[in-house]
């Protein structure tokens, strides 16, 4: 398995959501791309379930196109798949895991998983930039990110980073840090820091 750093990187973001066990992406071969689990798995085991999943043809057939995914509820814990165009992203969480962090994460991760790796992690550099430049509006975003949230600063930086360089991409990360220090911290806190991006994105 030869996983990029980018995948390895937004797989690890994953890891890092309370309830999140495993997660992995595999390909229509059934070829594991990039794993982040537990040593208790056993890796021959997983390459062995993307193989059966990859070669049913219902599952390719249902879970076809951008947007498509699928979840599977047990007792103990919950899988979930999401397309990738033309592989799949598989995460393995319990049944303690919240619904509304995870559906947030997932959707950060996805789209990080979707575009290329930037030349440095969290950075998308203008063509011409200098050292002497001004900040960049990611730059300034995660800049507030960094001092409103502070020791809890992590998760933001983190779907700030997987955002596309867009303006309607650091728009759409900018409600997720809001909705995420609504869920988390404070209505309050939630506010300011969407005032404050908003500024930044130019209202």
């Amino acid at each position: 398995m030869s996983s990029l750093p980018h995948q390895e990187a937004a797989l690890q973001q994953l890891a890092a959501v309370p309830g999140v066990v495993g997660s992995l992406v595999f390909d229509a071969q059934g070829e594991v791309v990039a794993s982040v689990f537990p040593p208790v798995f056993d890796g021959a085991g997983l390459r062995t379930l993307s193989g059966r999943l990859s070669a049913d043809a219902y599952f390719q057939d249902w879970l076809a196109g951008e947007s498509a995914s699928l979840e599977l509820r047990y007792a103990d814990g919950d899988v979930l798949v999401r397309s990738l165009d033309g592989s799949w992203l598989l995460v393995l969480c319990t049944a303690q895991a919240n619904p509304q962090l995870l559906s947030m994460s997932l959707t950060q991760v996805v789209r990080r998983l979707r575009i290329q790796a930037p030349a440095r992690t969290g950075e998308f550099p203008l063509p011409g930039a200098t050292p002497a430049q001004a900040p960049s509006t990611l730059e300034r975003m995660r800049a507030v990110a960094t001092a409103e949230l502070g020791e809890h600063a992590a998760q933001a930086l983190e779907i700030l980073a997987a955002a596309g360089p867009k303006p309607k991409d650091l728009r759409a990360a900018a409600r997720d840090v809001e909705k995420l220090t609504r869920l988390f911290i404070s209505k309050t806190k939630a506010d300011e820091i969407n005032h404050k991006m908003r500024e930044i994105l130019g209202g």
